[in-house]
């Protein structure tokens, strides 16, 4: 049996992806521009049902059209769109409603991912510019020592 990956995976299916998660991300931050903030969750449960529906049912629609096609795997596509879609939705509300908490673990966090990055960059230099190949093996030893 062999498997057809560009059926399954090709560009029509991110264009479907991309199509249901710019519509539920759009229908999603109107709906919390508008809308109480305490409804939020409840909101978007139904914005989910409601694309998640109509997702399957224009693949319905694309099998009477002789033109279109409907396939398995768009209607797939599209559920993960939505998913997607409403995911960063929530996630955008969640930061709106706890702004000031996450902006200050962030900038906590980032001077260590950002030591962190660079010492990556260092390990990973194949052209040593400015560091001695002692100091650059200091480097690479000390990425082994914390698991590199």
């Amino acid at each position: 049996m062999i498997i057809n990956y560009k059926l399954m995976f090709g560009m029509d299916k991110l264009m479907h992806f991309i199509g249901f998660a710019g519509i539920s991300a759009l229908i999603g931050v109107f709906m919390l521009i508008i809308s109480d903030r305490d409804r939020v969750k409840d909101q978007l449960s139904v914005i989910w049902f409601v694309l998640v529906t109509i997702g399957i049912i224009e693949e319905y629609r694309q099998y009477l059209d002789p033109v279109r096609s409907s396939e398995f795997f768009d209607a797939i596509a599209n559920i993960f769109g939505v998913t997607t879609g409403v995911g960063i939705t929530l996630g955008v509300s969640y930061i709106l409603a706890s702004k000031q908490e996450i902006l200050s673990n962030v900038f906590r966090l980032y001077p260590m991912i950002l030591i962190m990055l660079l010492i990556g960059l260092l390990y990973f230099n194949e052209r040593p510019f400015l560091i001695d190949v002692s100091i650059r093996e200091q480097v690479r030893s000390l990425a082994a020592l914390i698991g590199f």
